[in-house]
């Protein structure tokens, strides 16, 4: 049974952003009751519970201990921005741990693809919710309350659902939760036409990340025959290791047993890729950046200095030795 908790930011004497005659706090949550709606009513296997379900306040430590308390396998708190700007974006913990990055691959696009408005991207940032949480958690922010073309979308009952509609379907993709039958209403059954109702036909699955998607063409170049679809997955990532291994048989005799599976042989076998490398070692330097969040720019298999930056980030990031080299530490913590 898959264990959702879902939390509405903001509350009670805290009523988070304002604007335009609107609070946070109330649509936050409206759209996770229509989140926890959905996904009980349209998925098997799946528990749902929220940190609140009424005007209350709520510290951020107590919701992530609700959540950590609960055992939960996702935790997902929705908020509404403000600040002069416009759009849809989400964040999960700098730490980036690779189930994090992952569900934040398939939730954000399936969000986005809701909405006709700028993606703002998918962020990491250093928030409470994020740390405290012991499971892998996103913090989504949909639209501006101080920008007036996105108030008016938020006071559009419609586009709630749609964005609850949207977070819902990627939590379901991201852990694979099966539909329910949409055949248990007699009374549907009894009519002609049309055999299901408009408002609940099936959307079409979002596109995924086409980052993700020129990656796994990338991967699939070696023989592996992944599945491209832009969601960052295990056999994506268990493909990498593969391509790591191919690569270092290829250049360095290593004979390695392509297995992807990142052992102390394939650990031992790293080599240190340097600014000014060129080639699919650098390239997939690159990819494993990308699906831990770095900006890298264009993955070309140029290491240029997008790429050394993203390094010198991520090293600083991880507690490593900041010299932009992708030497055996660098790897092992990419890995």
């Amino acid at each position: 049974m898959t264990k959702i908790f879902i939390d509405p930011g903001h509350g009670g004497s805290d009523p988070g952003a304002v604007g335009h005659g609107l609070k946070e706090k109330d649509l936050v949550l409206t759209i996770s009751r229509h989140i926890r709606d959905i996904l009980l009513s349209e998925y098997k296997g799946v528990q749902v519970r929220m940190s609140r379900n009424s005007d209350v306040f709520l510290s951020l430590s107590e919701r992530a201990k609700l959540a950590n308390n609960w055992g939960a396998n996702y935790f997902c708190s929705v908020h509404i921005n403000a600040g002069g700007g416009t759009g849809f974006e989400t964040f999960i913990h700098t730490s980036r741990s690779s189930k994090s990055v992952s569900y934040q691959n398939v939730v954000h696009p399936a969000i986005y693809s809701k909405m006709d408005v700028k993606d703002r991207g998918k962020k990491f940032a250093n928030y409470a919710v994020l740390r405290q949480t012991n499971m892998p958690a996103i913090l989504t922010e949909t639209l501006f309350i101080d920008n007036e073309k996105d108030a008016k979308l938020l006071k559009d009952s419609s586009f709630l659902k749609k964005v609850a509609q949207g977070h819902a379907e990627g939590i379901a993709k991201a852990f694979g939760l099966k539909s329910k039958d949409g055949d248990s209403d007699k009374e549907e059954e009894s009519k002609p036409k049309p055999k299901t109702k408009p408002k609940t036909k099936p959307k079409p699955a979002p596109s995924g990340d086409p980052e993700i998607r020129a990656i796994q063409k990338f991967a699939n170049t070696y023989g592996f025959d992944i599945k491209v679809d832009g969601i960052l997955g295990p056999e994506t990532l268990k493909a990498l290791i593969k391509v790591l291994q191919t690569e270092i048989n290829k250049q360095f005799g290593a004979g390695l047993v392509v297995d992807g599976i990142y052992g102390k042989k394939t650990e031992k076998a790293l080599v240190n890729v340097r600014p000014g490398s060129r080639g699919n070692l650098t390239k997939l330097l690159q990819s494993l950046l990308y699906v831990n969040g770095y900006d890298v720019g264009e993955i070309d298999g140029i290491f240029g200095d997008k790429t050394e930056k993203a390094v010198r980030a991520f090293q600083k990031d991880k507690g490593l030795g900041v010299d932009g080299v992708a030497g055996k530490n660098t790897w092992k913590a990419l890995l």
